[in-house]
């Protein structure tokens, strides 16, 4: 089934369906109840949009960084700033707090800082083992820098929960948690507001050979007390049963969940949606942290994109506008299907390609022949097409910095 009717399926009982219920406010949210847009997450990817491409400054720009300082713009213990590592910015992308606060062109936009923490890196902060004096210090630093850029910051604390590849053990996640939010109290950082984020992914395929069934949602199934953990299920009827082991209660001010690929899960955006009302529940503000049309290259002599991913067949030559209407238009009628509880979206608009970790390369059954350690991202810079560009513009208020309540009139048919 091709990720359009998958999508659409999915969405049959959303579309139209957005809740008449005042939206859910909380730190940082737009008093007049539009979403707000963000868009990241590397360096090169916020030059392209807002430098080279000149797209309007959005709501917010997302970076990361981790207790070890290895991204820029952060003050280290000797006083310096920090700068963006070799190999991260090669792996990964340049992360450089010092280029948003820096760039004359960014001034006033908010600042999504994803945290990372993985395993054993969340023990080592929560119980000081190994190096953990030495990374608190760092974590503290951080605080305080991210408090002097007088921007809302919504900082994504251990981002991805319950995803196994961070290895989050429950017990020291949330107790880190509470440190880092006495923290923020204790500095007065009250321009920081703190946020759960799942990954809530359906994996296409069983890569833990741990027995779950792919399509479904996953979550790690961690040992406490001993080295590693496996994978399980979740049943995406009653979601808290198992992800509610990392939920730090009444420490976080907002939650999220990351959107890539929802057409592998077995009922397309129905799953994702028992991920929101689960989220719902909880009573604050939902960000979508992280989302891109993962898997999608883009080829710049034929201005047209193909999908290739791990395990699939590759699909060649699509235009831009079978490009949104697989990925794009399902991920916003999703949005705004749930537009009272999502407060803010941000969009990965990034050629990972360029990054050694994400560069992949599969033949023309998903068959991998290079790379692929997290399998395809593809080009899901949204200003790389002027096709593709011009009808995410239509979807943003006039100052780009909040979707539009009535999109422009460019959407293909």
């Amino acid at each position: 089934m091709t990720p359009t009717r998958t999508c659409a399926a999915g969405l049959l009982l959303l579309v139209g369906a957005a809740a008449a219920a005042a939206p859910i406010g909380g730190p940082h949210t737009d008093p007049q109840g539009r979403t707000a847009v963000l868009v990241g997450q590397t360096r090169d990817g916020i030059r392209d949009y807002v430098l080279g491409s000149r797209q309007p400054l959005p709501w917010g720009l997302t970076m990361y960084v981790a207790p070890t300082l290895d991204s820029g713009g952060f003050t280290l213990a000797d006083g310096r700033r920090s700068e963006t590592a070799a190999w991260y910015a090669e792996g990964f992308g340049p992360q450089d707090l010092g280029f948003i606060t820096g760039t004359k062109e960014l001034q006033g936009s908010a600042i999504a800082v994803g945290f990372w923490m993985g395993h054993p890196l969340e023990v080592d902060l929560a119980t000081g083992s190994r190096d953990g004096a030495r990374l608190w210090d760092n974590v503290r630093r951080m605080i305080a820098d991210l408090k002097a850029t007088g921007r809302p910051v919504l900082l994504r604390i251990g981002y991805e929960a319950e995803g196994p590849w961070n290895g989050y053990r429950p017990s020291a996640y949330k107790a880190v948690w509470s440190k880092m939010r006495a923290e923020i109290r204790a500095q007065k950082a009250d321009n920081i507001a703190t946020v759960w984020q799942l990954a809530a992914l359906c994996p296409a395929q069983d890569a833990w050979k741990a027995g779950v069934t792919p399509g479904r949602l996953i979550a790690a199934k961690p040992y406490e007390d001993k080295e590693g953990g496996t994978v399980q299920n979740v049943d995406a009827a009653n979601p808290g049963a198992v992800l509610d082991a990392w939920y730090p209660g009444d420490d976080a001010d907002w939650t999220a969940i990351s959107v890539f690929e929802p057409q592998d899960c077995h009922n397309g955006y129905r799953t994702l949606q028992g991920v929101v009302d689960y989220l719902k529940a909880k009573g604050k503000p939902i960000l979508v942290a992280e989302a891109a049309a993962r898997g999608y290259d883009y080829d710049v002599a034929s201005g047209r994109y193909a999908y290739r991913q791990v395990g699939k067949p590759a699909r060649e030559g699509l235009p831009p506008e079978q490009v949104w209407r697989e990925w794009y238009q399902p991920f916003l009628a999703f949005v705004r299907a749930n537009s009272d509880a999502i407060r803010a979206v941000a969009l990965i608009s990034d050629d990972w390609q360029r990054y050694t970790h994400w560069q992949c390369r599969v033949d023309a059954q998903g068959v991998k022949v290079a790379g692929c350690n997290e399998g395809n991202w593809g080009n899901t810079r949204l200003d790389v097409n002027p096709r593709l560009r011009e009808l995410w513009r239509a979807q943003l208020s006039f100052d780009g910095r909040f979707l539009a309540e009535r999109p422009g009139r460019t959407n293909p048919p």
